[in-house]
């Protein structure tokens, strides 16, 4: 006797429940809690999982008690990192692997005093995600996209390994040694080279000929990129923040800058503070996919430095309502006096 219909019906549903619960067994999970240098946990936090072997990126955020977590991750090696320029940690490698949570809790170091004026809630508030206005990017007269505007610090999306020479790493070795006592911005010198690399607020002004950018947060905080087509000059005499062309290729500002003296650091921040040379080449590329959203990808070419090649993709929140204020670094300067190294 044949069995009824209702009965396959059942038994394809239970194989259905069944492959779909293997399906779901399939990912792991990673959980944790973000704290400070000082054991304070840190809300509001922009965490990255990376798989190693497919490159894919996960993102999330972390809560109002530092809490994070990932779920639905596919089974492999991750490389977990907070990356936020001005506050960091280096990669951390977890396993997952299906059906089971995985745990990794972050400390987070950074540079700071945590005092008045160097307040890290007030720093990671700024380098957290914002609300921004939705829209199309606007337009110039030309037709090219319209990067005007004030805009919050960059975020990084995704960020390349930098692989280093032998004198780099023992440079890089040194300053994390002596707790960055000779970091630049403690003694008014600039913290960075990329054209937005400022932990507070940026600005950009865009003409048909010149695109100036202002940070608000460093010394030599002034930028120009030249758009009238010509080149970099031949004597070219180095300087803190090099010179800069740019060029469109298509929607994206594709800006090239070079003549840098190599005296500063490519990031103000340990454990992503790296010397570079004068042979450093900057190729940057701006998009901005829609009104309030500016995307910078930044390609660091220094065979003085570095191995090979490597970028960082950022994004930045248009910041409504703001505006750029002048920093006097010389003014109650109190850094240097604590940083005395180990």
């Amino acid at each position: 006797m044949k069995p009824p219909l209702e009965v396959f019906a059942v038994a394809v549903l239970a194989l259905a429940a069944l492959g779909a619960g293997r399906a779901q067994d399939a990912t792991g999970s990673i959980r944790g809690i973000v704290t400070d240098q000082d054991g304070a946990t840190v809300s509001a936090a922009s965490i990255q999982a990376k798989n190693v072997n497919t490159g894919t990126i996960y993102n999330t955020t972390s809560s109002s008690s530092g809490d994070y977590h990932f779920e639905g991750l596919p089974a492999g090696s991750y490389q977990v990192s907070f990356p936020t320029l001005g506050l960091g940690t280096p990669p951390q490698s977890v396993a997952v692997q299906a059906g089971q949570p995985s745990r990794l809790d972050i400390r987070v170091r950074d540079n700071s005093l945590n005092s008045l004026g160097e307040d890290r809630s007030f720093f990671a508030s700024r380098a957290a995600p914002h609300a921004t206005p939705k829209g199309p990017a606007p337009r110039t007269r030309e037709g090219k996209p319209d990067l005007s505007g004030v805009w919050w610090a960059p975020r990084i999306v995704d960020r390349e390994e930098a692989s280093v020479l032998p004198w780099a790493a023992a440079v890089i070795k040194e300053w994390g040694a002596n707790n960055a006592k000779d970091i630049p911005s403690a003694r008014c010198l600039p913290s960075g080279v990329a054209l937005m690399h400022y932990f507070g607020l940026n600005k950009l002004v865009q003409t048909p000929a010149l695109l100036v950018s202002i940070g608000e947060m460093d010394v030599a905080a002034s930028r120009q990129v030249f758009l009238d087509g010509r080149g970099h000059p031949k004597d070219m005499d180095p300087t803190w923040m090099g010179h800069s062309i740019g060029k469109w290729e298509g929607g994206t500002l594709v800006v090239d800058t070079i003549g840098f003296n190599g005296k500063s650091w490519i990031a103000d921040t340990i454990p992503a503070a790296c010397p570079y040379t004068e042979k450093l080449h900057l190729t940057t590329r701006f998009r901005r996919p829609d009104l309030g959203h500016l995307e910078m990808d930044v390609t660091f070419d220094d065979p003085g430095t570095f191995l090979k090649p490597w970028t960082m993709k950022t994004v930045s929140d248009l910041a409504q309502d703001e505006e750029v204020q002048e920093i006097i670094c010389t003014e109650n300067n109190q850094d240097t006096e604590h940083l005395v190294g180990k």
